[in-house]
């Protein structure tokens, strides 16, 4: 999906701020959930975050077309700029969104490692 952002914001400077704000958010989050990807399947324990997982590879799939879309659109179709300015920064808003049930999950998975621990020692 970088690479069609990238060539997206090389085509057409329309969207270039709702690209880049699009990119970066990518770009934190695309390493985190690979790495609990691989993470739930070496400890089997796909079943928390494979629907956050899930989820987030369906935005980026959508994310890409929307992205194809906006490179295809004028300069001067402001109704149509506007959409799709509005498109873009709701799915990096949806993406951050994901973000934020992520770390719920992380705190939780360390409150229960914390009462485990606990319950060890006692």
């Amino acid at each position: 999906m970088t690479v069609a952002i990238k060539e997206s914001k090389s085509r057409c400077s329309n969207f270039r701020d709702a690209l880049n704000s699009l990119e970066n958010t990518i770009n934190l989050l695309s390493p985190l959930i690979k790495e609990m990807d691989r993470l739930n399947r070496e400890l089997e324990d796909s079943n928390k975050r494979e629907e956050i997982i899930r989820l987030f590879l369906q935005q980026l799939k959508k994310g890409e077309a929307l992205v194809s879309k906006c490179s295809s659109i004028r300069r001067r179709n402001l109704y149509k700029k506007r959409k799709y300015e509005k498109r873009l920064r709701n799915m990096d808003s949806s993406l951050r969104d994901l973000s934020a049930v992520l770390q719920v999950g992380q705190a939780l998975d360390t409150q229960r490692l914390q009462r485990i621990i606990q319950d060890m020692y006692h």
